[in-house]
């Protein structure tokens, strides 16, 4: 045990290295919220795209039943002129 740590041994830590040290883990920390904004941003455009899909879908739709309605007015009408009658 002649490599033991002794009770009076001293740590030496330049304060150069402590503010480097600091200033690694502010950037490091900063970065990662930086991302995590980024990804929260994205995903709640994401959420808004969806929701605009979702009401442009409805209304095609209904936009679709409409003229579906119209065409079929429009054969009733054709057909009762050609003398045939669809019930």
């Amino acid at each position: 045990m002649a490599n033991a740590i002794s009770e009076d041994a001293q740590i030496h830590i330049s304060v150069a290295f402590l503010i480097k040290a600091m200033v690694g883990v502010a950037v490091v920390t900063g970065s990662w919220y930086q991302a995590q904004m980024k990804f929260a941003e994205h995903e709640r455009k994401i959420e808004d795209l969806q929701n605009k899909v979702t009401v442009l879908t409805a209304s095609v739709e209904g936009m679709e039943s409409q003229h579906i309605q119209k065409l079929e007015e429009e054969n009733k009408t054709l057909m009762q002129k050609l003398g045939l009658k669809r019930k």
